[in-house]
């Protein structure tokens, strides 16, 4: 199967390079916090109650590799699709290098499987990465941010370090994604919605589903404090129509 290689500018320290990158493979993590105990607690929690969940945490999903984009705008199906900042991994061979992308998810889809809703939607990443090995020594302190936005309001979604998270090398040292293909995508896991998101969609009397990153555009960023920099992108899911709800 042909699949289109990605774009990246590798943005170091000391220069740019444009590189093609094709795609071998690509893939999630989910349930990645970094407090695993807790985290898996929750899960038997969920498990015990009939609800959806999984035995290992962190868990790896595979996405379909045709559903990468790096376009700021791509049409789903129905009005419900949203979004998540995450860190994404590119590992290429012996070379490794992180960007920020988006778990685009049909949010309808979500209550009733775990991967069917993920696979429902493209995967948007941004065209710039950095060397993972100029940010190892402080992943902690990278800043995963995201923000939606609908009828002129933009509610940050988003704000937390990758503290809060397993980190990368938790997640290349996992079985399941050392036997991805490379060059491989790895999407790196979600951290929390803040709480000041509900509080805003409630004071102004917008959409709760604003809250899951349903909104008219959807922006996601990488900030590095210590180096200065940042990687964004920010996008447009066009819906079609067809929604459950419609039927």
């Amino acid at each position: 199967m042909r699949i289109d290689p990605i774009a990246m500018v590798i943005q170091s320290k000391e220069r740019k390079q444009s590189r093609s990158i094709p795609i071998g493979s690509v893939c999630g993590a989910r349930f990645s916090s970094r407090d695993v105990e807790g985290m898996r607690k929750t899960l038997d929690e969920m498990l015990a109650r009939g609800e959806s969940g999984t035995k290992t945490n962190p868990s790896i999903f595979r996405i379909a590799r045709y559903l990468l984009t790096q376009s700021d705008e791509f049409e789903v199906q129905g009005s419900l699709t949203g979004g998540e900042a995450e860190i994404v991994a590119i590992r290429d061979g012996g070379e490794v290098f992180i960007t920020v992308g988006s778990d685009q998810c049909d949010r309808e889809l979500d209550p009733l499987f775990q991967d069917k809703p993920k696979q429902m939607c493209p995967h948007p990443v941004a065209a710039v990465a950095w060397p993972y090995s100029e940010v190892r020594d402080h992943w902690d302190r990278l800043q995963i941010h995201s923000r939606v936005e609908m009828a002129g309001y933009v509610v940050t979604m988003q704000e937390s370090p990758a503290s809060e998270l397993v980190d990368l090398e938790y997640l290349l040292a996992m079985d399941s994604v050392q036997a991805m293909a490379d060059p491989m995508i790895l999407y790196c896991g979600a951290v929390p919605t803040l709480a000041a998101a509900f509080d805003t969609v409630e004071k102004h009397k917008l959409p709760a589903t604003m809250t899951s990153g349903v909104g008219e555009a959807f922006l996601a960023r990488l900030s590095d404090p210590v180096l200065g920099r940042s990687i964004e992108h920010r996008y447009r899911a066009v819906p079609l129509g067809d929604d459950l709800h419609e039927r």
